[in-house]
């Protein structure tokens, strides 16, 4: 059995973090650890993780649907890409799929593209047997178990983490609200508009320094643990829609604040109603990057860009992620403003 040692964060090497590490020691844990790198179980996909430093400690992340046969070469160096553009220094890279013929020739690809980056673990499985390409490894596999019990989730969990069943679940988390919730919302929303332009109106300050005075307490209090109400939340989204509004309560979005900002904007995200999609949504997308989630940005940016296809700040956020921008070290008054 393979013996890795490789420790799984988010964070890249910071040991100012109290949280609990988990460190895989072989090729079952990685695979059991993947739905708290994703917040759900991936299936049919390819997986790569970037690896730093000598503890390999775990850093970015990106899944990919299994390729057909024809895409197999340009999936494979997609992924190498994004590892790059990252900084890796090594690279974990799985496939979780029935089609073990597809996964063995995708991660055979994605090592021939990986260049400088050290292959640290490269292994296919379907659930239930998993099989790494190196001479003298059984062809019929080697068993192992999937659990909810494991380790790595288990601290998750207990970390406050939710582990979903599958994408369409992370999917359905940012629906648009349906039924007697959204009469609720728009009700509410239609109120919160009427106080905003009285807001506006009542004042001889700026727009933005309004908003903020209305926004920064939320932020704080969802950092501090506690939530907001749906009134709150219609509130936040009407002050977004104000374009001077939106781009001072983007400027809050930082490394620091990315993990409270996106548990506000994911909130909002689930109750607001037209025509203010594509502004929360946009920021949802961009706090979710920032956090290192992949997987919510593009769902939230897709929601944004199907409420609106010409939402310059969708488009912005959709083509961030498609150029493999990390997050890490990022400058939003400089890095964003230069891309846009």
């Amino acid at each position: 059995m393979w013996l890795l040692a490789c420790s799984l964060s988010a964070d890249g090497e910071d040991m100012t973090d109290s949280r609990p590490v988990f460190t895989a020691h072989d090729i079952p844990d990685l695979f059991n650890s993947l739905p708290t790198m994703f917040g759900f179980r991936p299936a049919e996909s390819v997986v790569a993780v970037a690896t730093h430093g000598p503890r390999r400690r775990m850093g970015f992340r990106l899944r990919l649907d299994l390729p057909a046969a024809q895409h197999v070469d340009a999936a494979a160096a997609l992924i190498a890409y994004h590892l790059s553009r990252q900084g890796a220094e090594g690279a974990i890279v799985l496939a979780v799929t029935e089609h073990q013929d597809i996964a063995r020739d995708v991660l055979g690809a994605v090592e021939h593209h990986l260049g400088d980056i050290e292959p640290v673990a490269v292994a296919r499985s379907d659930g239930r047997r998993y099989w790494v390409d190196v001479p003298g490894f059984p062809d019929e596999g080697i068993g192992y178990e999937m659990s909810d019990h494991h380790l790595a989730i288990v601290q998750a969990i207990a970390e406050g983490q939710q582990i979903l069943p599958d994408r369409q679940a992370l999917i359905d988390r940012f629906a648009p609200v349906e039924g007697e919730h959204r009469d609720h919302m728009l009700e509410v929303t239609a109120a919160a508009r009427v106080r905003v332009l009285g807001e506006l109106g009542r004042h001889d300050e700026s727009a933005d320094v309004i908003g903020l005075r209305d926004l920064d307490p939320l932020l704080a209090r969802v950092d501090a643990g506690g939530n907001i109400t749906d009134e709150e939340a219609a509130s936040l989204s009407v002050w977004v829609s104000t374009i001077a509004v939106r781009d001072a309560w983007w400027g809050r979005f930082t490394e620091d604040t990315a993990e409270s900002a996106f548990a506000l904007m994911a909130r909002v995200a689930r109750v607001v109603v037209p025509p203010y999609e594509p502004a929360v949504l946009s920021l949802t997308a961009f706090a979710a990057w920032l956090t290192g989630d992949g997987a919510q940005a593009l769902i939230a940016g897709e929601r944004a860009k199907a409420a609106d296809p010409d939402y310059v700040m969708a488009t912005l956020v959709l083509q961030i992620l498609e150029a493999g921008v990390s997050p890490v070290g990022f400058c939003w008054t400089d890095d964003l403003r230069r891309a846009g």
